[in-house]
Order: structure tokens, then sequence, then C-alpha cells
């Protein structure tokens, strides 16, 4: 065989092997998830974002205003999830419990959010057995609404990613009395993410 048709075979061999990826891909529903999850990477920007004027749940079934949550008088962390997410979801989650654990009472004023972005399934009952799961306690808040309320959410802090399954780990940190915030892209861990408050919220 010359090298032209070695060529040509191995132009057609990975030609194969991609467009077998790609049908593989397609029919895994949480490819973007196992993508995110494979690296311990995360870049950490600052950013403005208005969030909208709208009228929330939390797990307790009690209506709330974001924009007045947000304009707490002490430093927020805020991210999405969805209950019923088997990848991401659970581990950053989890990492938001770890981030508390690694503050300790440096980070007693610290108020967490999670928001659901499957609101259709995520009502206050269900978001109040997942916190329980987590042992969220107080000062952890997660919030469902309508799913028109929850996209406007999504698309002010640019992480609406047109379907649940695509959505990727985002955490987003705001001090007190700031109107910026500093946004965590991919699955920094808890220390990494308690660092990042110290720094950046605490000092």
């Amino acid at each position: 065989m010359n090298v032209r048709h070695i060529s040509a075979s191995l132009l057609l061999l990975a030609t194969c092997a991609i467009a077998s990826a790609n049908e593989h891909a397609a029919h895994d529903k949480h490819a973007a998830h196992r993508a995110a999850m494979q690296s311990t990477r995360y870049t950490a920007t600052t950013e403005e974002y208005t969030a909208p004027n709208v009228e929330l749940i939390d797990q307790l079934g009690t209506s709330v205003s974001l924009q007045t949550l947000l304009e707490r008088e002490q430093p927020i962390a805020l991210n999405f999830i969805f209950t019923t997410c088997t990848t991401i979801c659970p581990v950053m989650t989890a990492t938001f419990a770890q981030m508390r654990r690694e503050l300790g009472e440096a980070g007693s004023d610290l108020y967490l959010i999670s928001i659901s972005i499957d609101p259709e399934y995520d009502r206050p009952d269900k978001l109040k057995a997942y916190a329980e799961q987590f042992l969220a306690g107080e000062g952890w808040d997660f919030l469902t609404g309508d799913s028109g309320d929850i996209v406007a959410v999504l698309k002010s802090f640019d992480s609406y990613a047109g379907s649940k399954m695509n959505h990727q780990p985002v955490t987003l940190l705001k001090s007190s009395g700031s109107s910026s915030w500093t946004r965590i892209d991919g699955l920094a861990s808890g220390k990494d993410l308690a660092n990042e408050v110290t720094a950046r919220l605490l000092d």
C-alpha cells in the first residue's frame, strides 16, 4: 500500500471516529454536564448584572422578591441547579455545603441562593427535600417560580443554555452593597470557592 492509500485510509478512520463520537454525544443528554465534570479548572471574572424584578418561591413556599433578596446587606453566593440532575448539580450543591464548612465562622453572614432551572418539577416540596439532603439549613434558600421568570433570571446572568441538560456550572458571588458580581465558570472545589469568597467578599 503506498503513502497516498495509507493517508486516505487514516483520514477515513478519523472521519468515522468523529462521526461516531458526535452520534454518541447527540444521544447523551448529559454530554455537556459530563464534559464540565472532566475539568477541575475554573475562571473568575468580574461582571455587571441586573436581575429582573420577579417574584420567586422559596423551599418553604414563601413568595419572595429576587431583587430584594439580592439587595440584602450581606455577601451572596448564587448558583443554578435542578433536583433531578445526576451530574453537576449535586456536585455544585455539595460544593456550596463544603464552602460553608471551609469558611466556618468567617462565612456566617454569607447568604446562599440556589435557583432551580426546572421550575415545572421543582416545586417547594421538592426543593425542601433536596435542601435537607445537603443539610442546607438557615441562610441558604432554594428558589423556583414561573418558567418565564426563571428564564428571565438565567438570561440576566448570562446563564441561559436553552435546555436544563446543557446548562454549565456557574457560581456568582457578590459582596454586600456592591453592584458587581464575580462570575466563576467551572466546577471549583469548596475550598476554591471559600478562598474566592474570603478574597473578594470578606476582606
